[in-house]
């Protein structure tokens, strides 16, 4: 019998990222302004209006970029992860073979990688849901860990999915 389950967590936004949001509202409206004022009774009056137009235009689509969800899917034994930016933009982080997994549990403090391990983070920096992790062999990556926030029945069909040889830390 085919699996195949989705999943859609949204990544919620850590005090620097909204910082960051803050800071780049007010850039956008001072260069606007700047823009404006600067060309203000001049010839240039309408490449101020449309450098003001850029200004803000570029602001917004910067903002938009800390619009961030990941995209969970398993097909039979292969875990896809996308990063979906905004809801417009999907880029795939890695697709993982469920067979190669030598390590899976529920993430805690004493949690390091080794040596040479690649990181991929797709977890939702909520600290009210839990987050897990796999390690897995990858053909391009080498060997990686997964940080991610999966639901229950993704967890379930992760769990019997891997093979029995990968430790079980849950």
């Amino acid at each position: 019998m085919d699996k195949f389950k989705e999943f859609i967590v949204k990544k919620e936004l850590t005090a620097n990222e909204k910082l960051s949001r803050v800071f780049i509202t007010l850039c956008a409206i001072s260069l606007a302004s700047l823009a404006v004022l600067f060309t203000m009774g001049t010839v240039l009056q309408m490449i101020g209006f449309f450098a003001a137009c850029l200004c803000l235009y570029g602001g917004w689509r910067l903002i938009c970029n800390f619009f961030v969800e990941y995209e969970y899917t398993i097909t039979n034994f292969d875990l896809d992860i996308d990063k979906i930016i905004n809801q417009s933009k999907r880029k795939r982080l890695c697709s993982i073979d469920l067979h190669t997994v030598t390590e899976y549990g529920k993430m805690t403090e004493d949690f390091t990688l080794g040596d040479g391990e690649t990181f991929v983070k797709a977890s939702s920096c909520n600290p009210e849901l839990d987050d897990y992790y796999l390690r897995f062999e990858h053909k391009s990556l080498g060997k990686a860990a997964l940080i991610y926030t999966p639901s229950t029945e993704i967890l379930e069909l992760i769990t019997s999915s891997c093979p029995r040889r990968a430790k079980n830390n849950l």
